[in-house]
């Protein structure tokens, strides 16, 4: 999700040290225009989520995967940012946007609307972060073997052995 720069309302903010909820409400009593930006480190690398508010509510949510290059948009990314607030390492910034800029978001990213009620935030708040959401989003994006690589590209008749050095590969045709 391509999003303008805004200003500054508050960076840096310890995730952990943050009511999440209490939060949201705080943007909704405020009529918020803008953005809350999350970033965590999952199981694999750096992930990084983003609510969209439209006068005080939630309109559009994006989560991305960044070590995957994977995202997730909607109710699904929304669930992922809730998992991201209950993280021990992580941190929150907030811009603020004007309105038009908010309907430019919401215009170029349908796909990523959803507008939860408080009830569906609490059901899917956490106490403690988990990486279950990136396994079901990756899933088979593990890196694939040498050997899987080679049958995905129909290579026969090579043998892959691994140097000396640890990171370097030989190919000798067999």
């Amino acid at each position: 999700m391509n999003l303008p720069a805004g200003s500054v309302v508050k960076t840096d903010v310890d995730v952990a040290s943050v009511d999440f909820l209490g939060l949201l409400k705080e943007l909704k009593s405020k009529v918020f225009n803008g953005y809350l930006c999350i970033a965590v480190r999952g199981k694999t690398g750096f992930e990084e989520g983003v609510i969209v508010f439209d006068n005080g509510k939630v309109e559009a949510v994006a989560y991305d995967y960044l070590a995957f290059n994977k995202s997730v948009v909607g109710s699904k990314a929304l669930a992922r940012v809730v998992n991201a607030s209950s993280a021990k390492l992580g941190v929150i910034d907030i811009f603020q946007l004007t309105n038009e800029q908010v309907q430019l978001i919401i215009a170029f990213n349908e796909q990523a609307i959803v507008v939860p009620s408080d009830d569906e935030l609490k059901r899917l708040k956490t106490e403690v972060f988990s990486n279950s959401l990136e396994d079901e989003t990756i899933g088979g994006a593990e890196q694939e073997s040498e050997n899987d690589l080679l049958k995905k590209y129909k290579v026969s008749g090579v043998k892959i052995e691994k140097s000396e050095g640890g990171d370097e590969l030989k190919k000798l045709l067999g």
